[in-house]
């Protein structure tokens, strides 16, 4: 059944903490940590196990005009420490999600879809037609081990579908969804982004040819649902970019192209990206808004905080923020706020020579009870750091 919920819209326009304010002041006792991981290869983290103790990622060649994922690899977040589960040399490997145990990593292996365990890869089964394929998350419930992604028919990638794996076998992720946009036009690009621990609730997108077309699923046990945001605020070209889910499969966030278009006028008179927070349970969404600023949200925990960074187009010279209850405030504050010194953040940050102003930049994820938190800093992104709240 496909439904377009047109339920509840809430914009919010924001005032944020920024360095421009009064400066908080240090609690006196410590109320978080921060880490300093780098990275001589310049892999970055891609992604964060529920609990917060293991991050993965991968570095990237990019010593021919084809650049890909190599070097797939685990970080303990409570030491630092990196294993390298596949040899830089032997081509394509990627990680992008991993179990609370840090034992089961889900991506990519030599272009296939795949999983690392007890020291091997294992590739996922690919239907006909398709030839290539990853994971980007993973659930363990009821005694199965469910993987979800995509698999494409070759690196020009003209056709992508939305695919799941239930104890390594196929099957469509989203087969009761949305087949074709408002103009007619197929949908060529279906893809899953997440999967809730409880392995009940799948969240992807359908991307058609137009980049103003790309609109999240949800899958649940009962329905197949899409966030049509252009419905609900009665535009013509808005989409979520790259949607994020809490692990509990409560929440959705994402970078939110809000466009409108007046009466009258051939070219969007606003176009910018905004942070978003879509409840599945009510139906209701809500983009955070602050004029002529361009964010986006990267992730979101179990209580429906947003961790948000600006601006989205540039990579990877970022500010981030967390979002609660409508109130933007800069990490860097945060941190201050729970006594982390500027010392240490400027530590963390990468060096002047990468012009990064001693901001700790992106953030790339964060556990589901939002107390650990992980992302890179500089120009290049091998600079890496974990935050963890007591």
């Amino acid at each position: 059944m496909k439904k377009f919920f047109a339920k509840t819209l809430t914009v919010i326009a924001l005032t944020c903490a920024c360095a421009s304010c009064d400066k908080p002041q240090p609690p006196t006792e410590e109320k978080a940590t921060l880490l300093s991981i780098i990275a001589e290869d310049e892999a970055t983290f891609s992604g964060i196990s529920n609990n917060g103790k293991w991050a993965v990622g991968y570095a990237f060649n990019n010593n021919d005009n084809a650049g890909f994922a190599i070097a797939a690899s685990i970080w303990n977040l409570e030491t630092g420490e990196r294993t390298i589960l596949a040899d830089p040399e032997a081509g394509m490997s990627e990680a992008n999600c991993i179990n609370d145990e840090g034992t089961i990593i889900g991506g990519a292996y030599l272009n296939e879809p795949a999983y690392y365990k007890d020291g091997i890869w294992n590739k996922l089964e690919i239907p006909a037609g398709y030839t290539m394929g990853s994971v980007s998350a993973m659930a363990e419930a009821n005694g199965n081990l469910i993987f979800v992604g995509h698999v494409q028919d070759g690196p020009d990638a003209q056709s992508i579908a939305a695919a799941k794996w239930v104890n390594g076998v196929y099957e469509r992720a989203n087969p009761n969804s949305l087949r074709h946009d408002r103009i007619g036009e197929a949908a060529n690009v279906n893809t899953c982004y997440d999967i809730s621990e409880d392995g009940s609730v799948i969240m992807g997108s359908l991307e058609f040819n137009s980049y103003t077309n790309m609109i999240p699923f949800i899958v649940s046990p009962t329905d197949t649902i899409t966030i049509n945001t252009e419905n609900e605020i009665n535009q013509n070209a808005s989409f979520i970019l790259w949607p994020k889910m809490s692990a509990n499969g409560k929440f959705v966030t994402g970078k939110y192209r809000h466009v409108v278009f007046n009466e009258g006028n051939e070219y969007p008179t606003t176009d910018i990206y905004q942070p978003c927070l879509y409840n599945i349970e009510t139906k209701q969404f809500q983009f955070f808004e602050k004029e002529g600023f361009e964010w986006g949200g990267w992730d979101v925990d179990n209580n429906g905080i947003v961790y948000a960074n600006s601006p989205v187009t540039e990579h990877p010279i970022r500010q981030g923020y967390i979002i609660t209850n409508g109130n933007a405030v800069e990490l860097e504050q945060v941190l201050i706020e729970n006594g982390i010194t500027e010392e240490q953040i400027n530590a963390a940050s990468a060096p002047a020579e990468e012009e990064y102003d001693n901001k700790l930049g992106t953030i790339i994820a964060v556990s589901r009870d939002g107390k650990t938190i992980i992302g890179c800093a500089g120009k290049t992104t091998k600079y890496n750091w974990v935050v963890k709240f007591n």
